[in-house]
């Protein structure tokens, strides 16, 4: 029987100052069941008074954690990542209740989370300043400070995973964190801050939840030292206005329409697997997914008789079904606008060759569904794909050679992932050297590996998670120090 997040855990609490608290607002947040559009449970919506609070908890809790010995730092980041792996399969019950998805893809989600809080638990006495010149009478170095309290404010489609990318990194480098988890999927932040609370120092670690009004307050507050934001390019320009009038630090990694590039000599049947699940893969709410696919006119035919009968052929249902492939939108809000984005495109002239069924059980008739779709026959410069549906939508185009490929690939405002599929090595390189993106995959769909440095070019971001050196340099100030020393 799956874990339910209203039946085994009735009432859900924010952490503020090592305790779990309802907080001063007098409404909810309803937490819906995106199959079925049902209630599941509610969070609190935070006053601006518990905002306060948690911001001076953090703040407070910042004056001892940040002399907190990377090594010790170490040891309660592993001891979360224990403690998510022995709660595996609660964390993916709750996220699929929440978002949607494919218990599968719940499951890889959860998996992440733990592996990102180990990763950063090893990396936190790893990461050391530098000795730039020592002598008798002088000595200069170069140190990475915390920076103090970090504002966290996450997205829907992914929250465990996207709890663990910002929390465990601004934790390893010796921040303390305010997180604000998206009001659609609150559910599994609050429940990996009841893991650690009793691990880290109260204050360390603050969960509130709530709407954009929460996260505007959050933004603005003076007790905030740097903001870290993973969601829209729109969302992100107000947070950098907020954050330009304080000169405050930021990360921000932000929205993508991301193109794979499909060679003559590209092997065809992978091509095809992978672009399946690079445009649909999380119900396609995926900044690093492919909305478009570029493929060489000589091998059009061939692919879109294969992927058209492949994407025709997805089972979408509800995340529990072991079948189901692609789930729900998050929202009826998400649902709506990905349809408003396909009926503007069909009547501006596209063509939708192939479209998934829909699940036709009664039971789901409420919940927030969109067929995976097709799109063909759109201009490259075309709203439908040039801006960011977030949905199960692959825009199909063509193009003749290289230089093409590479300009239409880079016409759009951003430049998150990209794709090239090809055997030629040489093909491969110049591709992944003129693509304007952050990531390039190449005979493979991005995963964003731990390890590797994940952001984005141009309207897709500024800086870098999931590696060590990026990332960890992300979150601390540089401080250089000369010293005369007496002889």
């Amino acid at each position: 029987m799956a874990y339910h997040p209203y039946k085994d855990h009735a009432t859900w609490k924010m952490l503020i100052g090592g305790a779990f608290v309802d907080g001063d607002g007098t409404s909810a947040l309803e937490v819906m069941n995106p199959a079925t559009g049902e209630v599941l449970g509610a969070a609190p919506a935070a006053s601006e008074a518990d905002v306060d609070h948690a911001v001076a908890s953090a703040r407070d809790a910042y004056r001892t954690w940040r002399w907190v010995s990377p090594e010790k730092r170490g040891e309660m980041l592993f001891e979360i990542a224990r403690r998510i792996r022995e709660h595996h399969d609660e964390l993916v019950d709750l996220e699929t209740w929440e978002n949607g998805k494919p218990r599968v893809q719940s499951a890889r989600d959860v998996t992440n989370a733990e592996r990102t809080f180990r990763f950063y638990a090893g990396a936190s006495d790893k990461f050391y300043g530098q000795s730039v010149y020592d002598s008798p009478s002088e000595m200069r170095k170069i140190v990475y400070e915390p920076y103090g309290v970090v504002a966290v404010i996450i997205p829907w489609n992914w929250p465990p995973m996207h709890t663990a990318d910002f929390a465990a990194l601004a934790l390893a480098t010796g921040n303390t964190v305010v997180l604000k988890p998206a009001p659609e999927t609150p559910l599994s932040s609050l429940r990996i801050a009841e893991l650690a609370a009793d691990v880290l120092p109260p204050g360390v670690l603050n969960v509130v939840t709530g709407g954009v009004e929460t996260g505007v307050q959050l933004v603005a507050h003076r007790g905030i030292d740097f903001i870290a934001f993973t969601g829209s390019d729109l969302t992100g320009e107000k947070i950098l206005a907020a954050a330009a009038k304080r000169i405050l630090p930021t990360m921000m990694e932000l929205g993508g329409k991301n193109a794979s590039i499909i060679f003559p000599d590209a092997d065809l049947d992978k091509a095809v697997e992978g672009m399946v699940r690079s445009a649909f893969f999380n119900s396609g709410q995926a900044c690093s997914g492919s909305e478009r696919v570029l493929v060489h006119e000589s091998i059009y035919a061939a692919f879109m008789e294969r992927f058209t009968s492949a994407v025709a052929g997805l089972y979408v249902g509800e995340g529990f079904d072991e079948r189901s492939i692609v789930g729900p939108m998050v929202s009826k809000r998400q649902q709506q606008k990905v349809q408003d984005a396909l009926q503007r495109a069909e009547a501006a002239g596209a063509c939708v060759p192939a479209r998934a069924d829909l699940p036709s059980d009664a039971r789901l008739k409420g919940g927030f569904w969109v067929p995976p779709t097709v799109v063909t026959e759109a201009a490259p410069d075309a709203e439908i794909m040039t801006s960011e549906v977030f949905g199960p939508v692959a825009g199909i185009l063509t193009f003749e050679d290289e230089d093409e490929a590479v300009a239409i690939a880079n016409r759009v405002d951003y430049g998150l992932t990209s794709g090239v599929w090809t055997r030629d090595l040489g093909v491969a390189h110049r591709m992944a050297t003129r693509i304007e993106a952050g990531v390039v995959s190449v005979n493979r769909v991005n995963t964003g590996e731990l390890g590797l440095p994940f952001g984005g070019y141009k309207r897709s971001g500024v800086g870098r998670k999931k590696d060590f050196l990026e990332a960890m340099r992300n979150f601390s100030r540089v401080k250089a120090i000369q010293m005369a020393l007496p002889e």
